[in-house]
């Protein structure tokens, strides 16, 4: 992952630009869904970063959907949820071409109902207010 400590740096100091810059020479140098996975770790680790909406590295990330994405997303939100994590679990739920949508629907109803920071809860709940009215 060669420019993992570059993107990890430039998204640290919300240079969108510069994500936007090393994300290319990823996408042509060193692209691996490896990438993916450590984002959403850094994600939960640093919650109060500003990724942008969505950003580059959402962007990024959502180029492995049906590749992998939705599953890391989900473990990750299993493992510490984010406001922004649960943004893109939404972003997920909307597509109608996702596979076992009841799956990530529940998560986000189990982070909505057990979570323990009442910000992330109240987030949750949000969007899972907005996908009960919206159920197809």
């Amino acid at each position: 992952m060669k420019y993992y400590d570059l993107l990890v740096k430039a998204t640290i100091d919300e240079d969108f630009y510069s994500s936007n810059e090393i994300i290319l020479s990823i996408i042509k140098e060193d692209d691996s869904i490896e990438y993916v996975d450590n984002l959403l770790h850094f994600m939960e680790e640093n919650p109060d970063v500003d990724y942008g909406m969505p950003g580059p590295l959402v962007h990024y990330m959502e180029k492995y959907y049906n590749n992998g994405y939705e599953e890391l997303l989900y473990n990750s939100i299993n493992r510490n949820p984010t406001v922004h994590t649960l943004w893109m679990l939404n972003r997920i739920l909307n597509s109608p071409i996702l596979k076992e949508k009841e799956k990530y629907f529940l998560l986000l109803k189990q982070v909505a109902d057990n979570n323990e920071s009442e910000i992330i809860k109240e987030h949750a709940n949000m969007y899972l207010q907005y996908q009960m009215e919206n159920r197809l």
